[in-house]
């Protein structure tokens, strides 16, 4: 006896399965004694996939669309290429604290009024003056590479 076959739609993400939205083929019995009396996925119909076809090619404009100002970002802060920051320094070259993502994140939003969120910027431990090399992830696998400029503040 061979099993039956049926298309689902998730409804939310299931481990081993796929993703929410994603359209999969599982066994008759799990579909119509599990996963759709829990609400979990939904039978396929031919408006369903087409919709999910839609949904597709909506999200793929999307992607394109991020990824494209990504890289107009990734040219700005190339062509930029170095910034600069003032902080208190103690004996010699070490300054108080350190520079941090949200520090940086703020001059670049001051410099180029673009929003970078600081979860995307790397850093190296940052303690005294010099010139360090930041990362910034923009997108997958967009990253623009900056100078950081670490200046004493003058009194």
């Amino acid at each position: 006896m061979s099993k039956k076959i049926i298309q689902v739609v998730l409804k939310e993400n299931i481990q081993k399965l796929g993703k929410s939205n994603d359209v999969v083929k599982v066994a008759t019995g799990y579909a119509r004694n599990f996963l759709i009396p829990n609400k979990m996925a939904s039978v396929a119909t031919v408006g369903m996939l087409n919709q999910q076809k839609l949904y597709a090619a909506i999200k793929e404009k999307k992607i394109i669309f991020a990824k494209e100002n990504a890289r107009k970002t990734q040219q700005l802060l190339e062509e930029i290429q170095k910034f600069s920051i003032s902080k208190k320094t103690g004996d010699g070259e070490t300054i108080f604290g350190s520079v941090t993502e949200k520090e940086i994140s703020q001059i670049i939003k001051n410099t180029t009024n673009v929003d970078i969120d600081k979860q995307n910027i790397l850093i190296p431990e940052i303690k005294t003056i010099g010139l360090y090399n930041i990362e910034i992830k923009l997108f997958n696998q967009v990253t623009a590479n900056i100078q950081l400029q670490v200046l004493p503040e003058s009194n």
